[in-house]
């Protein structure tokens, strides 16, 4: 059985975005937790639209199953919860393969697609090289507008089903952020292609070569010295752990750490040795890793594991940097 989260605002306007999750372990709970408190959900909250997001009935490779319990959850939003007027899909790496199922095999349901770093290649074997062909469950016939968005360094498999598909009304489009990283794409990011699916079911087909970066630069609000750094955890990240501070880039200039260094992590009475990095990979398995956000902050996170259960951090509470 699986799980659901559906968020309706107050002025509710029938609008639906649902959410297709990426890949997770066995091992994980089911969940349908996701990061509402980020700026591209409560921005469409905001204005109307219901979040709708489901666990899919099993973790794993679910692209064909996973698009039949975004279904089943559509039918009970519709029956139970709130009529529905118009719904898209966005999808996350796998999420976004079980997306473009769905505008294939069901656009009788959905008005559009959104897939973010989408993986639409086979699943990837223990051990085995990675393929480039698209996975067979793909039909390569969306009838339905899609829009891919994806970090320069994984836009492959989008990219390779976009050209895959016949030129036309509904071919795809493909829209790449030069930024290094996994799915490291911010809000403003992810609104501005939203939007232009969005205007795409209306009529007006978005640019096919768009540089989709927006930088974020926010400005220091640490109490610092040259020294030291204070700041708080604005969020933690669900089932996965990362930490993202209010502390931003200037604060580590001005403490004189740049990429490669390493300096002293402090939370509550406990201090760790963490790495400034560009990448999980550039640490050992378990080590602590700082990057800079796409949205323009301090992220402290541990190379497969979870920095927020190892600390037992919640929102809001104080971090220390230094040297």
């Amino acid at each position: 059985e699986a799980f659901y989260i559906v968020e309706v605002p107050e002025e509710a306007n029938g609008n639906v975005m649902f959410i297709a999750r990426g890949v997770r372990p066995s091992f994980f709970p089911l969940s349908a937790v996701y990061e509402v408190d980020t700026d591209f959900y409560q921005t469409l909250l905001a204005e109307g639209w219901i979040i709708a997001s489901t666990s899919f009935r099993t973790n794993g490779w679910v692209v064909e199953k996973g698009g039949l319990d975004i279904i089943a959850l559509r039918d009970h939003i519709a029956k139970s919860i709130h009529p529905i007027d118009f719904s898209v899909v966005y999808g996350e790496t796998m999420g976004g393969g079980v997306a473009i199922w769905l505008g294939e095999n069901h656009p009788e349901f959905f008005q559009g697609i959104l897939g973010l770093g989408a993986h639409l290649f086979p699943e990837p074997g223990n051990g085995e090289m990675e393929s480039d062909t698209l996975a067979p469950v793909f039909n390569k016939d969306p009838k339905i507008p899609v829009l891919f968005l994806a970090n320069a360094g994984e836009i492959a498999s989008s990219s390779a089903y976009a050209s895959s598909v016949n030129d036309g009304d509904l071919k795809p489009v493909t829209w790449s952020v030069d930024r290094p990283g996994h799915v490291n794409v911010n809000s403003a990011e992810r609104l501005a292609a939203f939007r232009a699916l969005i205007a795409w079911t209306e009529g007006e087909v978005p640019d096919s070569t768009a540089e989709a970066k927006i930088d974020r630069s926010p400005e220091s609000i640490a109490a610092s010295s040259s020294k030291v750094a204070a700041g708080n955890i604005r969020r933690i990240r669900p089932l996965y752990g990362n930490l993202y501070s209010n502390l931003v880039a200037k604060d580590l200039k001005k403490l004189g750490i740049s990429l490669g260094d390493k300096f002293t992590f402090i939370h509550g009475s406990e201090s760790y040795d963490i790495e400034y990095a560009k990448a999980y990979s550039d640490v050992e398995i378990g080590a602590w890793v700082a990057f800079i956000d796409p949205e323009g902050y301090v992220q402290i996170s541990r190379n497969y594991a979870n920095a927020g259960e190892t600390l037992g951090a919640t929102k809001g509470d104080p971090i220390l940097i230094k040297k």
